[in-house]
């Protein structure tokens, strides 16, 4: 008889913590579907935690629950921890050590690879086929464009300023450059041509980080297909915070997964419990 599992995932970054609740139908099988997400919220750090919205999305399910806590704000990540609301949570997994990740990690330095592009690596691993890479790109304060290769092996990638970093440096770094907010970015799509300095900064922001990403695709599926055997094009995926920006600018092949590292994290607390 199938039954429900239901996970509050918490991914703590440095400037954002995101909170997102996901169902699974157990048991697990030979699915090839994400974990499905419920709700979502997200708030700036440091700003109060949301247990009483958290609270509401629990009211009167009555399946299995799992909770789990990852990310890279060792701070925040101790405040959230030491805040548990034990009364309407169970306690929360943390998931910090990769060596516990059903992934094999293929670079020179396992240890230091983020841990957001890794759970990124398990949930492509889920959606992709026996015989395909995969291409994730993840924009976030810094964009990732990285490949898991067909074995399932998280194969490293590039890393580039995201759309806010690279806002931030030409006002920090110049004169006279004024600081564009990404939200800008969101309310029109920008001229390519800017004849003043605003609408000049929004082009190169926007055109030149879409033009980075799809470059950084090519590159790599010329690659992953140079060394292929069996000639399938990647599954290419798309996630993070500015994604919504790039998603309509990217070819249809490009599936758009905004909340991919969260699904990651739900598979690999999913895999530490022993869940089948």
């Amino acid at each position: 008889m199938p039954r429900l599992l239901r996970q509050l995932v918490i991914d703590v970054g440095n400037s954002r913590i995101k909170f997102v609740q996901l169902k699974t139908e157990l048991p697990l099988g030979a699915s090839q579907q994400l974990p499905l997400v419920e709700h979502a919220h997200s708030i700036l750090v440091e700003e109060p935690l949301p247990w009483d919205r958290i609270a509401g999305w629990l009211e009167q399910q009555g399946t299995d629950c799992l909770s789990s806590v990852a990310g890279s704000n060792p701070r925040e990540i101790a405040r959230i921890l030491n805040d548990w609301p034990t009364s309407i949570l169970p306690d929360p997994l943390e998931v910090l050590n990769t060596d516990t990740f059903p992934l094999k990690i293929s670079v020179d330095e396992p240890r230091k690879v983020g841990i957001d592009r890794l759970f990124n690596a398990v949930a492509a691993n889920r959606l992709k086929t026996v015989s395909q890479a995969a291409i994730i790109v993840d924009t976030g304060t810094a964009t990732t464009v990285d490949v898991v290769t067909p074995d399932g092996s998280f194969a490293g990638g590039a890393i580039l300023p995201g759309f806010e970093l690279s806002a931030k440096s030409l006002h920090d770094y110049t004169a006279l450059l004024p600081l564009i907010p990404v939200q800008d970015l969101r309310q029109n799509e920008p001229v390519v041509l800017g004849k003043n300095t605003t609408d000049a900064i929004r082009s190169g922001l926007f055109w030149g980080q879409l033009g980075a990403v799809r470059e950084l695709i090519t590159q790599h599926t010329q690659q992953l297909l140079t060394n292929s055997t069996t000639g399938e094009l990647p599954l290419v995926l798309l996630t993070g915070g500015g994604s919504a920006l790039l998603a309509p600018h990217l070819d249809d092949s490009v599936y758009f997964e905004p909340l991919l590292s969260l699904q990651g994290l739900a598979l690999v607390a999913q895999q530490i419990r022993g869940i089948q």
